[in-house]
């Protein structure tokens, strides 16, 4: 019997370290923003923020999905994607800014990931 990375194509694990290794930057740097903005709540507003509460949950949804995608690359990547959508929904300045797009585009690695692994272990299946 075959491992997992065995079965996997090329493209598939090159597609997915490039997910991991963007998802892993973009937590560690929101990480790094958000200690930030812990430890010196002074150089924020909060008056001009929409809705702080929903939109630290809607943070916590895509950072969450975007680890969770390292287990299960659906469920994960789609949960990161409901968060960014809540967040152009509460903050629609938000999505004026280019940086905030890496969220979803790494949240699509994960799932093109998922598909490519479906679609490979489904011809291995008809093969075999």
């Amino acid at each position: 019997m075959k491992n997992k990375t065995s079965s996997e194509n090329k493209t598939t694990r090159v597609i997915r370290r490039i997910a991991r290794i963007s998802g892993l930057i973009l937590i560690l740097l929101t990480l790094s923003f958000a200690i930030v903005y812990i430890f010196f709540p002074e150089q924020h507003n909060p008056n001009t923020e929409p809705t702080p509460i929903a939109m630290i949950l809607a943070g916590v949804f895509i950072l969450g999905g975007l680890g969770l995608a390292w287990k299960w690359e659906l469920i994960g990547a789609l949960i990161s994607l409901v968060g960014f959508i809540v967040v152009g929904i509460l903050n629609p300045d938000a999505m004026t800014k280019p940086m905030m797009y890496l969220f979803p585009l790494t949240a699509i690695l994960f799932i093109i990931c998922w598909r490519l692994n479906k679609l490979h272990s489904i011809k291995e299946e008809n093969v075999g």
